[in-house]
């Protein structure tokens, strides 16, 4: 029994040849934000948290690599479809992925998520909207336009889910106006009474399509016909 008598192989320092970084995203994501921290992650792992630090340098650095992985939108395929229906579509996406993870937007109000796949999607939507008559540029302000809609229509979204539990929008703006000196807000509670709960809240739809209706391709005979929604 000669393998009793050997060294002991030096245990290998640094990252454990199993780890990667792949890994940790895809566990940090599917912790809810709330509940993402080293220690959560390290357990489920199966490693210290020690050994996180070795890929990530910490949890901001890693909620911005997981609002990366969450942002990234999957590329529109073109079926030939209007410019006004790829607009669409992008807005669908972008909102639907802020509401689920809202730790994008705050990543974005602190410096932006955009790297190489972000490029390439917009670098695929300018493409797509060149095909329909708009300018480079042209495409670019509109993606600009659409995406600023649309995160604060998913911001005032998250915003309701938010308030659920103490009853609601209409019934904390309420709490308040009445907890005021009585004559204080008396235009505020009016608007209250007339209109308790906005239609507009968390929905961009109606100003998605006042924007797409004051727009023009420059080159309208390059964009193909069809306005369906």
């Amino acid at each position: 029994m000669t393998s009793s008598l050997q060294k002991p192989t030096p245990g290998r320092r640094g990252r454990p040849r199993r780890l990667t970084l792949d890994a940790i995203v895809d566990t940090a994501c599917d912790l809810p934000a709330g509940n993402l921290d080293m220690a959560s992650i390290a357990s489920r792992l199966k490693v210290g948290v020690a050994t996180l630090y070795g890929y990530v340098e910490g949890r901001e650095h890693l909620l911005r690599l997981v609002a990366e992985r969450k942002g990234q939108l999957q590329p529109i395929v073109d079926n030939g479809q209007s410019w006004q229906d790829i607009l669409r579509e992008h807005a669908r996406s972008t909102c639907q992925t802020a509401l689920d993870w809202p730790e994008l937007v705050s990543q974005i109000m602190q410096g932006g998520v955009f790297g190489d796949v972000e490029a390439q999607y917009l670098e695929q939507l300018i493409a797509l909207l060149g095909s329909r008559g708009f300018t480079p540029g042209s495409a670019l302000e509109l993606y600009y336009a659409v995406n600023q809609l649309v995160l604060g229509a998913a911001v005032t979204g998250n915003y309701l889910k938010a308030v659920t539990g103490d009853g609601g929008h209409a019934a904390v703006l309420g709490r308040f106006v009445h907890s005021q000196p009585e004559g204080t807000l008396p235009l505020l509670q009016q608007a209250l009474a007339d209109n308790p709960q906005p239609a507009v809240l968390g929905d961009f739809n109606a100003a998605l399509e006042h924007l797409l209706a004051s727009c023009q391709p420059d080159n309208p005979g390059n964009s193909p016909t069809g306005r369906s929604k």
